[in-house]
């Protein structure tokens, strides 16, 4: 079943009453609104299913707000109370920026506009739908569904969107929320579990094939060429031995002068270990003293396990109050950063960015800040993603994804 299947199975007109029940003002066309912030939320899943890096992301979030919040919601009986439905609200709510870290601000103007609909209004309905969508990939997940098959699920709804929304919405949607490319992206589609099954098999088969051929092979010519094999072992060691010994009495001056080349050998070794002794001491004096979270993630890159919850707090990363500029934008840890994503093309990372007020756009803000700079010194932006952090905090986390 689409996206777009359950979505009409889901939304139906008594459900659209009830939202409308949730407020005081009901201005504008709410059917037209909740469809075009589903068209819209659906095109920004689309786009994130086109990177690994972020459908990984992706999956992780959406178990994670499943398993903690939406798990007890039965979305065909809790709508009618109230009570129920104003919860699933407020979760979509608290976890829209997971999932869509830049898209709350400009949606909310665009779907106004087009509807005619409140601010307050545009908001929870944005709120409700955003909690179906994550209820809806959760249950694709929990059915067994892998990452690489929810891609493709996901980028088989981009042409069907585009045939199905509104062409006046979707001309003001491209351009309000950056989406230039959505409608010429090329799609990598992964190949399905089946395929990549059959695949695995097939090339355990043909090895099992060589494998047998070799041995099969082996065993042939041991048998028919055994004694034709001895004889010419037993004249080549005769000549190996009678070489051997010519080669060393050539070279027996080369051979009593060897001590000192080997002494010498061993000095420059000596030096060179010395050398990147010296360059490594350096490096470490050069890097902030004292930020337990930056040894943590050095640690983590050296060899630690990763999981979903594995994140360290970078505390020399840090913001003045109700700023979104880092205190020190010459950190040597973006340096360091952007040195393991040029030696090593696996690292990617999530920034999560918070604020001690508890205001999550000043939190995205300075995740942002933080990829931007890195950015900034050549690194790729699909290798970084930058969400914010409901943690009060004035310095960012870290959260090593791949190494």
């Amino acid at each position: 079943m689409t996206l777009f299947q359950k979505f009409d199975e889901s939304v139906t007109n008594e459900l659209i009453e009830s939202l409308k029940n949730l407020g005081e003002r009901n201005l504008g066309d709410t059917k037209g609104a909740i469809d075009a912030i589903f068209y819209t939320l659906l095109a920004g899943l689309i786009r994130r299913a086109n990177s690994d890096m972020s459908t990984s992301m992706l999956v992780n979030q959406i178990k994670k707000i499943h398993n903690r919040d939406l798990k007890e919601f039965n979305l065909k009986e809790d709508f009618s109370s109230t009570k129920k439905l104003t919860e699933f609200v407020d979760i979509g709510e608290r976890n829209m920026s997971q999932i869509f870290p830049s898209f709350r601000s400009q949606l909310l103007n665009l779907v106004t506009t087009h509807s005619g609909t409140s601010k307050q209004e545009t908001a929870k309905y944005s709120s409700f739908v955003n909690a179906l969508m994550i209820s809806f990939l959760a249950e694709k997940l929990e059915e067994g569904t892998s990452k690489e098959d929810l891609m493709n699920f996901l980028k088989e709804h981009r042409d069907p969107l585009f045939e199905r929304a509104p062409e006046a919405f979707v001309e003001k949607m491209i351009p309000a929320l950056g989406m230039h490319d959505l409608r010429s992206m090329k799609m990598q589609f992964a190949k399905k579990k089946e395929e990549r099954e059959m695949e695995a098999n097939s090339n355990e088969t043909a090895e099992a094939e060589a494998e047998t051929e070799v041995v099969n092979s082996y065993e042939y010519e041991e048998e028919s060429n055994g004694m034709s094999k001895k004889t010419l072992l037993i004249a080549g060691v005769v000549v190996l031995v009678g070489l051997l010994g010519y080669l060393l009495y050539d070279s027996r001056e080369e051979l009593f002068g060897s001590d000192t080349q080997n002494e010498s050998s061993v000095i420059e070794m000596e030096e060179d270990s010395l050398a990147v002794q010296d360059s490594l001491a350096l490096l470490a004096e050069e890097l902030p003293q004292g930020d337990a979270g930056w040894l943590a993630l050095k640690e983590l890159i050296d060899g630690g396990q990763l999981n979903v919850d594995n994140e360290v707090k970078i505390q020399s990363l840090s913001f003045n109050e109700g700023e979104i500029e880092l205190a020190d934008v010459n950190n040597s840890i973006i340096d360091s950063l952007v040195s393991q994503f040029k030696s090593n093309p696996r690292f990617q990372i999530q920034i999560k960015g918070g604020d001690s007020n508890g205001n999550s756009q000043i939190g995205i803000k300075r995740a942002f800040h933080l990829k931007k700079l890195i950015q900034d010194k050549g690194v790729n932006a699909i290798k970084i993603d930058a969400i914010s952090d409901p943690e009060k905090l004035d310095y960012l986390k870290l959260r090593l994804v791949s190494k």
